[in-house]
């Protein structure tokens, strides 16, 4: 490896499995300036790093980096598929951002083109489609949340571009207050399920043929948890025998007691254990129990995998039942205002449900196991849940979800 100074900067070469690398450290591109030669030499040998580590981008790879689509498939998605807990909402929206900005270099997106992008995506209308007071059914206009995450993902994109300096600014932090107005995040719900409303979205909206969504969704009213978190749950994940089973999760070694579950991947990108209520563990071991299960607890009757998502079907429920306004991760909101009605402490809330401690205190204070199985059992037999029919499996329900119980839509 050899520096030297040319004019006014400095130029490196050096040599890596017989392949020469060049280049000069005079501020463009984002590159550094070398003020000494001991600097320069430093300089080169991070950037002789950076080879040997496969990080290194030579100036024709940089430039061809530089253009949109390309730089979202080979560097931005990649990333994320490794390294987001969920990458699958990135997938579909750089798809579209791809489309909309296949022409263009990051250098050619500027305030404006966002500004016309979020405009253009406030306009646009959506496959879903809702049913005017005459009857007439149109398609429903994009929300605003949707559009502030495809910006926000856009403006990650544009972060991550100018790290690898293929692009020198972020549009997406410039953006005018009014633009921003337009496109507000999401406002914080504040909606949970009724005694009369759980009575009616299991005794009507989840029969016949939705009565395989009972089990998924009793267990999220039952444990708070998220809808990910159940559909990735495992048979080796739960802890039915009478000792304690240890599990290795991304090299740290984790105890589930009997009768608790791990939850392996979760939204906080940190695995977790909690307890299962008697009714919830009399759930898990049915669809255990059941052979057409598979790997997955609730599985999928069309794939025989994991189960992606269930939001028509519930949403059809919530229809049939007569309840408005009403999401599955609202049954998450539901167990959490049950267990503060039931006298539940913060901090076993906070354990149960993943949440990050907000303050110094509460990283030093963490629930007792059995604060966590008194939580589950007391919210799992809330006052205004029904005695019986919740979570059994009938004979109507097998032949309604085709594959047996543990089979979701």
């Amino acid at each position: 490896m050899y520096v030297r100074k040319r004019g006014l900067f400095w130029h490196y070469e050096f040599f890596v499995n017989g392949k020469r690398y060049t280049g000069s450290f005079n501020g463009k591109d984002g590159s550094k300036i070398a003020k000494d030669k001991a600097e320069a030499r430093e300089f080169a040998y991070s950037e002789r790093r950076k080879v040997l580590d496969g990080d290194y981008r030579d100036a024709a790879e940089r430039e061809e980096l530089k253009r949109f689509p390309v730089f979202v498939d080979r560097v931005f998605l990649p990333f994320a598929r490794e390294n987001h807990s969920s990458s699958d909402h990135d997938e579909f929206r750089c798809e579209m951002l791809k489309e909309y900005f296949k022409d263009r270099g990051f250098g050619e997106i500027t305030v404006m083109t966002v500004v016309r992008f979020i405009n253009d995506r406030l306009e646009s209308e959506t496959v879903r489609r809702r049913v005017l007071e005459d009857g007439t059914a149109v398609n429903r206009k994009r929300s605003p949340t949707t559009v502030n995450k495809e910006v926000t993902l856009l403006s990650s994109i544009f972060r991550m571009a100018i790290r690898e300096r293929v692009a020198t600014s972020n549009p997406c932090g410039e953006l005018p207050k009014s633009v921003r107005a337009k496109i507000p995040a999401r406002r914080r719900r504040n909606r949970r399920l009724s005694p009369e409303e759980e009575k009616s979205l299991f005794g009507v909206g989840m029969v016949g043929r939705r009565e395989h969504l009972r089990p998924v969704t009793e267990a999220a009213l039952c444990t708070g948890m998220r809808k990910g978190e159940l559909f990735r749950l495992r048979r080796e994940d739960l802890n039915f025998g009478p000792a304690t089973v240890s599990r290795v999760v991304n090299g740290e070694v984790w105890d589930v007691p009997s009768g608790w579950l791990l939850i392996e991947k979760s939204k906080s990108g940190r695995p977790r254990v909690i307890p299962m209520s008697r009714r919830v563990l009399e759930i898990l071991r049915r669809l255990c129990e059941d052979v057409a299960t598979g790997e997955y607890v609730f599985r999928s009757v069309r794939t025989g995998g994991r189960v992606n998502d269930i939001k028509k079907g519930f949403a059809g429920a919530c229809e049939e039942a007569g309840i408005d306004n009403f999401t599955f991760h609202d049954l998450r909101h539901t167990w959490s205002s049950r267990a503060a009605e039931m006298g539940v402490p913060e901090h076993v809330r906070r354990d149960i449900l993943g949440h990050t401690p907000g303050s110094m205190t509460g990283d030093y204070t963490h629930a007792s196991p059995e604060e966590m199985e008194r939580a589950m059992e007391s919210v799992a037999s809330y006052k205004g849940r029904r005695s019986s029919g919740l979570g059994k499996i009938s004979a109507k329900r097998k032949a309604a979800a085709g594959s047996g119980p543990a089979a979701v839509s």
